[in-house]
């Protein structure tokens, strides 16, 4: 156990999606969290999502270079193989798939192959909560609110980014397992 601003928690490893990366960056925590948790980041996100926030809508973009704190060490990009994508690909129907995007389907990928051992996909979008739970890994699934509270970083968010909204997703998801729905027959 670290001890980090009065509170006793470990080094976890999370996989970001990209609207979690733009998000931490536009609250300026950003180098905090990456100091505090092991942050890995799907190759998609890198080379395709993740690069400028806007501080106020309408007001100057700034850049955000992942490509230097993977050169340097601080965070470590991932990417999830043909095999691991087709996997996936061989779990969902169409309809599901194409709720994700790039990014949230190879941090999917890479969750599900199990290859990293206990990581942690933290993401806003409903579809990608959603699809965590219908591959039966729920419990590898984290919410930027509850992220920020592991490593003491609170901030007031979006109701996107909550607890509640990760859990009600979840709990959607985990019925449409049960059911079928959104899975290949």
């Amino acid at each position: 156990m670290v001890l980090m601003i009065g509170i006793y928690t470990q080094r976890l490893r999370f996989v970001l999606d990209a609207v979690v990366v733009i998000k931490a960056h536009e609250l300026g925590i950003w180098e905090l969290l990456i100091e505090r948790a092991q942050v890995l980041v799907p190759a998609t996100v890198v080379r395709d999502e993740a690069f400028y926030f806007d501080t106020e809508p309408g007001e100057k973009r700034y850049a955000i270079n992942l490509k230097d704190l993977i050169n340097s060490g601080k965070i470590i990009e991932e990417a999830a193989s043909v095999a691991e994508l087709k996997n996936l690909h061989d779990i969902f129907d169409s309809i599901t798939l194409e709720g994700l995007d790039p990014g949230e389907t190879e941090a999917l990928a890479i969750v599900k192959s199990g290859r990293l051992g206990e990581v942690f996909f933290c993401t806003s979008d409903k579809a990608a909560i959603r699809a965590l739970a219908l591959m039966g890994c729920s419990e590898h699934g984290i919410s930027f609110e509850e992220l920020l509270k592991r490593y003491g970083l609170q901030k007031t968010l979006d109701p996107q980014y909550t607890q509640d909204f990760f859990n009600y997703h979840l709990s959607k998801g985990k019925q449409d397992r049960i059911t079928g729905v959104g899975l290949k027959s």
